[in-house]
């Protein structure tokens, strides 16, 4: 019979595939690499960044990059033009709209996990945010 210590690896792996499965989880991370992902980061890049950095940033492929990049901007929520010192290069700045929709969705998330806050409190989240940190440095993107 295993013991529980030989257990803990298997029980970990079924307890993070249940959380990661998730529909609302799988929601968090389509907007996390998706649309809001864009926007949260140009939301404090006063010089905007190129499609390029936001790809790296956000773990995203270029041409679902562009993808994203043309739905918003057909949202009028971001603006593209070329680099003045290398025309190659597309910067990305975020509107007013777009800064406005970002400040929304933050505080849909903040309403969203209010819940847990309650639930955990402060010192358990930030305990559980260390721990989550430790193992994501664990995985090192590839």
């Amino acid at each position: 019979m295993a013991s529980r210590k030989e257990k803990l690896p298997e029980e970990l792996y079924g307890v993070l595939a249940d959380l990661l499965n998730r529909k609302n989880n799988i929601a968090v991370l389509d907007s996390i690499r998706g649309e809001y992902g864009v926007l949260n980061c140009l939301v404090e890049e006063t010089e905007g960044l190129s499609a390029g950095e936001l790809g790296k940033r956000l773990h995203v492929v270029p041409g679902r990059m562009a993808d994203i990049l043309k739905s918003l901007e057909g949202k009028g929520l971001i603006q593209r033009q070329r680099d003045e010192e290398d025309r190659r290069v597309v910067r990305v700045t975020i509107t007013e709209e777009g800064r406005q929709v970002s400040l929304e969705k933050r505080e849909e998330i903040h309403v969203e996990y209010e819940g847990l806050f309650r639930l955990l409190g402060e010192k358990d989240v930030e305990e559980l945010i260390r721990l989550l940190k430790i193992v994501l440095s664990y995985y090192p993107d590839r």
